[in-house]
């Protein structure tokens, strides 16, 4: 009698034990871990800030460009990103299907036949071995009853680990998306300052010819053609480079879409850099930042992480199963469904772990500092998308200022070569004046295309950083 209300005493203060260790891992976090601003109690989305892909939103189309539409079509078809992501969402909807299984008995078929001895050594009073075999054939269940909410924990965590992946994918389609679209304009970027460079080569060589025959005539010094020889052969220097350029834009075109280069023969045609589009906002960019996925994603993940810490608290309550079986047996196979061979049985059982070294509690709080872990990276990712906002809205008001005199520069530079080349006809000045003007139009030429380009980069950027569109 002693020895079991020793035994019982032991086993009430190991439960009482974990219980109150349970409890105290509810205790609130220190303010240093909580996230300085107030977050959502439920974690779900508000419908009206719902992530559209792009083949929703459909930006590129303010470009109109048709070249650029066709691309982002393959690419969103093609682009081997975009594929495991979708593969990705499969596979956590078929974990929770498998989770969600859980609700359901487990059900088996057994058939068999067994022989066995039994030793006569082990027998009290010396005997001789006993031979037995009987054929078997039955049905067994097993059936955990989710009475405290085990599987609905994992079902909970496993929805915001499929909005996880949904989110990813959501990602992975604006990323694809504006990359594509900025090494698109890269590549007419350098196909339009080649194409200036081979007017350019063009005036040169007639200003040489200009030089050499004035110098034929001994109008000028033997300087003025070795000056328009120099203006063309540092002009064609650029050539090389550019053509780079175009090959390493299509290359990575091609990867983006997922095709080999010599598929995409219509990228080596060039065509003009589309006009930027006036960019439409439907409000202030934070109250858009819920669109961005990587916020949708970090939201789920910490829902997500939730989860985990409700079913790590599960493993302190019971657990109530079922296993229950019926078949028949017989010792000859004629009689295996005989009137005297059946049998069955069936076994409720409630399991509770009483004590198991801590364990449960390590898990828990691991599972809570992994949340708070998230809820820092949650803070840090809304902070990081509030200053991507606002370092694209400032490189789009720069990138237009710069394009007003960059274009101005270029005007003017046009005009002073046609001065330049005018005065040098007519005596008035040195080759030398004639050469510094066509570099000075040369060198804006292509500045004002890079400022157009970088233009629409910054658009882009704008919705990259928005997340879906404006």
């Amino acid at each position: 009698m002693k020895n079991t209300l020793f035994i019982t005493f032991i086993l009430l203060l190991f439960t009482g034990a974990n219980s109150a260790l349970g409890q105290s891992l509810d205790a609130p976090a220190s303010s240093g871990t909580t996230p300085r601003d107030s977050l959502p109690e439920s974690w779900q989305l508000n419908p009206a800030y719902l992530q559209t892909t792009p083949n929703c939103d459909k930006w590129w189309e303010l470009f109109k460009d048709p070249c650029l539409e066709r691309l982002i079509s393959m690419a969103v078809q093609n682009n081997y990103d975009v594929s495991a992501a979708q593969h990705r969402i499969e596979a956590a909807r078929q974990m929770s299907r498998a989770d969600k299984a859980g609700y359901y008995p487990t059900l088996g078929v057994s058939a068999g036949w067994s022989q066995e001895q039994t030793s006569c050594d082990m027998q009290r009073a010396k005997g001789h071995a006993q031979t037995m075999s009987y054929f078997n054939l039955g049905l067994t269940m097993n059936w955990e009853i989710d009475v405290f909410g085990r599987i609905r924990a994992k079902l909970k965590g496993d929805k915001a680990n499929l909005k996880v992946t949904e989110a990813e994918y959501d990602a992975t389609l604006v990323s694809l998306c504006s990359n594509l679209a900025k090494a698109y304009f890269n590549l007419r970027m350098a196909q339009a300052q080649k194409q200036v460079v081979d007017a350019n080569i063009e005036v040169a060589e007639k200003l040489q010819h200009l030089a050499q025959t004035r110098f034929d005539v001994g109008l000028v010094p033997g300087v003025d053609p070795v000056q328009a020889r120099m203006v063309v052969t540092s002009t064609r220097s650029s050539l090389p480079t550019l053509k780079a350029e175009i090959a390493t834009s299509i290359n990575q075109i091609a990867t983006l879409v997922g095709e080999y280069p010599d598929k995409l023969s219509e990228l080596l045609s060039p065509y003009p850099l589309p006009e930027a589009p006036g960019m439409v906002c439907a409000s202030s960019p934070e109250s858009l930042l819920h669109r961005r996925p990587d916020i949708v994603q970090a939201e789920q993940q910490l829902a997500y992480l939730a989860a985990q810490v409700g079913i790590a608290k599960k493993d302190f309550l019971p657990v109530l199963s079922v296993s229950a079986g019926i078949g028949t047996e017989a010792h000859n196979l004629k009689d295996l469904f005989g009137s005297g061979s059946l049998y069955y049985q069936i076994m409720p059982t409630l399991s509770w772990t009483i004590f198991d070294g801590m364990a449960r509690n390590a898990r828990v709080a691991e599972a809570k500092a992994s949340m708070l872990a998230e809820i820092d990276t949650y803070n840090m990712t809304v902070m990081t998308a509030v200053q991507e906002v606002n370092n694209a809205m400032a490189q789009w008001e720069a990138a237009n200022e710069q394009l007003i005199y960059d274009r101005m520069l270029l005007k003017d530079a046009r005009r002073e070569l046609e001065l330049q080349t005018d005065r040098y006809k007519q005596g008035l000045c040195d080759f030398s004046d004639v050469a510094n003007a066509q570099t000075s139009t040369l060198q804006y030429e292509n500045r004002t295309i890079e400022s157009q380009a970088s233009q629409l980069a910054a658009l882009v950027s704008i919705y990259t950083a928005l997340g879906g569109g404006w």
